[in-house]
């Protein structure tokens, strides 16, 4: 049976079938068919050579050179930290042995007093007076000499460096598994009831310890270490915008603490509110209260209110807000009803309010004391842990739940610490544990 040319436009009966294509075609248009076959191979083979042209005009050097400024600037900074380091040890040996001689001159002045109170009862024979003396002299004088010949134990580590520190390469993001979580590789242990705040950027960690705030690195080693003496904190967050922790404390007040030094300055725009929860975006920051408000501050170029949320929008009457965090332009809300033993994780999106998801969570036993924190994960995802119980529940970007897992001891905080890095407090430790990824 005869067929049409496969040519939509032409009437003709196809006389032939070309095998490279598989087209039925009329005499009239096998030729050019033909034509058109023989030049697709020649474009080919000029994109081809124009791509090998390319690859051949490529400056590998300079592509080289280039990339390499990014690795420059990652050995200056850390040259820095390790000079910074250096020199903050540097001070605490100065002020270790002025605190020595400090004490020494004390007790030489207390040789004075003891001397002069038995020259002023050169009447009375005192030879136990002046025997205690020849004593504390004897003490005094082996204390000197310590000093003097006993250098201060230095315990130095060597400074290692994790291969994981710098990728070359595209990193393939993988999300959170509760369930491959390991056992902490690192602890530092400290007096109970120190509180649970604690806050990190790509570089730190900042925790309240025994009326101190406390900056570690990535070797749980204190760096910097600073007297806190402004009140209970209730939470600390940090915002990149201005490179600084904020702390909210029981007291009403707001403090910047700069991520290097600790120095702290008074934020007067957010006085006088019992802040409860704190947590910053790019460049604002959120604020729950003890009236379950939500407050918008913008942080640049300074400090002033934005917006404000406030119950039932934030929560129902019978509900409290335990924590809130940012994660990606979005908000997440635990919230809770004691009388119930019901605990809620809703997130919300920063630009408009409006809730994107709620899950239950299943805690039993809340307690109004004892905390329940949020921790954002990579991914849109979150950790949220909650220490009357033990439970740690990890909930996805469409807000399903996608594991739970029993700790070990009460978490009462969890914080990412750069990308790797999981940290959780309980009443008397901290913990690191590694993320595989």
């Amino acid at each position: 049976m005869s067929q049409s040319c496969a040519i939509v436009s032409c009437q003709e009966i196809s006389r032939v079938l070309c095998y490279c294509c598989n087209k039925n075609l009329c005499l009239n248009h096998l030729s050019n068919h033909h034509g058109l076959s023989n030049d697709q191979p020649n474009s080919l083979t000029d994109q081809i050579n124009i791509l090998n042209d390319q690859l051949n005009r490529l400056n590998i050097e300079k592509l080289v050179d280039d990339s390499r400024l990014k690795l420059d600037k990652w050995r200056d900074n850390s040259l820095k930290k390790v000079h910074h380091f250096y020199e903050n040890k540097c001070e605490e040996l100065d002020r270790y042995y002025a605190k020595q001689l400090r004490q020494q001159k004390k007790e030489v002045d207390q040789l004075y007093k003891k001397l002069s109170e038995i020259n002023e009862k050169q009447d009375t024979i005192q030879e136990d007076s002046i025997n205690e003396l020849e004593t504390m002299i004897v003490d005094v004088k082996q204390k000197i000499n310590d000093i003097e010949q006993k250098l201060i134990p230095i315990n130095t580590r060597p400074l290692s460096i994790d291969n994981s520190l710098i990728s070359i390469g595209e990193i393939k993001i993988q999300g959170f598994d509760l369930k491959t979580l390991l056992s902490p590789y690192q602890t530092c242990h400290f007096s109970e009831n120190s509180g649970f705040a604690l806050a990190s950027n790509d570089e730190f960690l900042l925790i309240d310890l025994n009326h101190d705030l406390c900056l570690f690195d990535k070797n749980l080693t204190i760096i910097k270490q600073s007297i806190w003496n402004y009140g209970a904190i209730h939470d600390i967050c940090w915002s990149s915008a201005l490179a600084s922790f904020i702390v909210i404390t029981e007291k009403s007040k707001a403090f910047l603490v700069n991520g290097n030094d600790l120095s702290i300055d008074s934020i007067e725009e957010m006085q006088n509110h019992l802040w409860m929860s704190c947590t910053c975006s790019n460049s604002l920051l959120y604020l729950a209260s003890l009236s379950n408000a939500i407050i918008e501050f913008s942080l640049l170029p300074s400090f002033y209110y934005r917006r404000r949320w406030d119950p039932p929008i934030t929560c129902k009457k019978d509900e409290f807000i335990k924590d809130i965090a940012c994660n990606n332009e979005k908000l997440a809300l635990i919230v809770a009803i004691f009388s119930d033993n019901i605990a809620h994780l809703i997130v919300r999106s920063l630009t408009n309010f409006n809730q994107l998801f709620s899950i239950r969570l299943d805690m039993r036993n809340l307690s109004y004391y004892l905390p329940i924190r949020c921790c954002p994960l990579k991914n849109n995802e979150w950790l949220v842990v909650e220490a009357n119980t033990s439970q740690l529940f990890h909930v996805v970007e469409d807000g399903k739940l996608e594991g739970k897992l029993t700790y070990d001891k009460s978490p009462y905080n969890a914080v990412l610490f750069g990308s790797n890095i999981l940290v959780i407090r309980t009443d008397a430790t901290i913990h690191f544990h590694q993320i595989l990824h």
